[in-house]
């Protein structure tokens, strides 16, 4: 709020000035996150905001309308904190709290994105679902009580998005038809399991909402397959991408110095795989005699092990620490509604506003009976430990470990925020890390490699994202020249480059975030001389929150606000 100063009460204003800004920015905080939680109550369940656990978004026109408008408020609110008397860490809450306005605006009024991506209503309807479940902690009846009422507003709520979508992007429509398809199915799952949950008086009921709610979602497909319009575009274009750098994810860079650096990437990356290739030794090719009974429960102790095990390692490593706080992780196959968009692994954190601390870590379906080849196939994988790689990225001292402590930050703007471009980046730059730190003892160099190989594919990524993102290629084209480059299978390819459509920017971040860690790292190494440590650096970067790296830098090297 806007302070007057009259000239009578100057000198108190003055003594009190610093606690009135900070409390104002304080209060904006609030007022954002219970404006922001209410409009995307899927999003607040989520982030373990549970008090919106029975609604699904109103994004009716009027109700945009109005969200903007007190978005609007908020910005000109911000605008009037008096800057000068904040702290750093006002500083930087403050930016965050600016930045996450204009990503809320961004969508709203610049790219129309309520009007063209069908994704968003289809997104929701099943999420709303699915992240009621992602929390025990909750009784069965609790849950049911929130799917349910989620459940009977799912008709009103897609009759609304077709009204809202005008010539929506083919692109996103028949990624949406598929995800229906699959989110039926998923619902129709979610009945059966959880309707015992309910009185036998209440069942029929439940069964009405759940096939009304399923019908829906089918009527929307039809609808979406009959409005889809290929002319309408699915990527950003070039102002819009660069805006989204800038103004939300606070990067000083633009589309073309991003391509150079993926380009640049890729080039010398490769030429240094050759060149390592040569000096690596393969192990020598033996017959191995498969066992007898290898089964899928095999693929999945083995799963649980490694991750025991490499949390053992990093904790054990004095590179990083791990608290005692950090919760568990359960090892789930992915979903099949989400599957199209997630060709492999992922990590499902745990809400930031939370008691359940669990994170969950998708991996693609094991077949519950494995033909000859598939035996091969899966003994291989576990034999040559091909899940490590992944638990580092995903789990430790990757996403899980890095979010489970941004999570603990006592700013509640800091824990609601999710930069991809730190946290991809973290887990890109953990790949090298542990690569070089003997955890893969018995074949270090091919470690290296493989790290290497993590590497070339994410300058790929930035190559076919921005690229993408400005319109200088095609889906197919994406496609092709990833498959080209990388040598990899064309379905899988194929989703990949999907995600990076419906997720712009992300697809960079990988990359360019571990670039700003490698920056970052160089300059506290300098700031801390003989006492640098690993340790330190690494504590000292994961105590700030999942924010951009460029406020990161502000708080570790305490540089001074402008």
């Amino acid at each position: 709020m806007k302070i007057y100063r009259h000239f009578f009460i100057m000198v108190a204003i003055f003594l009190a000035s610093s606690t009135a800004s900070c409390l104002s920015l304080d209060q904006i905080v609030d007022e954002y996150l219970e404006e922001i939680w209410r409009f995307h109550p899927v999003s607040a369940t989520h982030q373990g905001v549970h008090m919106y656990d029975t609604l699904l978004a109103d994004y009716s026109k009027n109700a945009l309308k109005a969200v903007k408008k007190r978005l609007g408020e908020l910005e000109q609110k911000l605008s009037a904190v008096d800057t000068t008397s904040l702290s750093i860490d006002g500083i930087v809450d403050y930016y965050l709290v600016k930045a996450s306005i204009a990503d809320e605006l961004f969508s709203i009024e610049i790219i129309r994105e309520y009007a063209k991506n069908p994704l968003i209503y289809s997104t929701e309807c099943i999420y709303g679902v699915y992240t009621i479940l992602l929390n025990p902690l909750h009784s069965k009846y609790d849950r049911t009580y929130a799917i349910w009422r989620r459940l009977e507003q799912v008709p009103d709520y897609l009759e609304r998005a077709v009204k809202n979508l005008d010539h929506p992007s083919q692109f996103f429509c028949e990624i949406a038809i598929g995800q229906l398809g699959s989110g039926t199915d998923f619902i129709d799952d979610i009945y059966t399991i959880y309707v015992d949950s309910l009185p036998e008086h209440k069942r029929t009921k439940f069964k009405y909402i759940t096939r009304k709610a399923i019908a829906a979602m089918k009527l929307f497909a039809l609808q979406l397959e009959m409005h889809a319009d290929p002319k309408t575009p699915y990527v950003l274009g070039r102002d819009h991408y660069e805006y989204m750098l800038n103004n939300i994810h606070l990067l000083n860079i633009d589309a073309d110095s991003l391509l150079k650096i993926g380009r640049n990437t890729l080039d010398s990356v490769s030429i240094l795989i050759d060149n390592l290739q040569q000096e690596h030794d393969e192990p020598v090719g033996i017959k191995i005699r498969l066992p007898e009974n290898f089964s899928k429960s095999d693929v999945e102790s083995y799963r649980s092990n490694e991750i025991l095990t490499v949390r053992e390692f990093v904790e054990q490593s004095g590179l990083v620490t791990v608290p005692d706080y950090i919760g568990d992780i359960n090892i789930v196959e992915t979903p099949e509604f989400i599957r199209g968009l997630i060709p492999g692994i992922a990590m499902q954190p745990p809400g930031p506003f939370d008691d359940f601390k669990t994170s969950y870590f998708y991996v693609p379906p094991v077949p519950d009976q494995f033909n000859i080849g598939q035996v091969e196939y899966y003994y291989n994988y576990v034999h040559n430990r091909q899940f490590r790689g992944g638990v580092v990225h995903e789990a430790y001292p990757g996403h899980h470990l890095q979010i489970s402590i941004a999570n603990q930050h006592p700013s509640k703007i800091r824990k609601s925020f999710h930069d991809y471009f730190f946290i991809e980046g973290w887990a890109l730059y953990c790949e090298e890390l542990m690569a070089r730190s003997m955890l893969y003892q018995d074949d270090t160099l091919g470690a290296f490699i493989n790290a290497l190989q993590g590497v070339k594919f994410r300058a790929a990524r930035v190559i076919v994202d921005v690229m993408l993102q400005t319109g200088q290629i095609s889906y197919d084209d994406a496609v092709k020249y990833m498959v080209e480059v990388l040598g990899r299978n064309r379905d899988y390819v194929a989703r990949e480059v999907s995600r990076y459509i419906t997720n712009p920017g992300q697809a960079s971040s990988y990359l360019l975030g571990k670039v700003q860690l490698l920056a970052l790292l160089d300059d506290f190494r300098k700031t801390q001389g003989a006492d640098f440590s690993f340790i330190g650096f690494h504590d000292n970067l994961l105590s700030y929150g999942s924010i951009p790296i460029a406020l990161i830098k502000r708080l570790m090297l305490a540089e001074p606000q402008p």
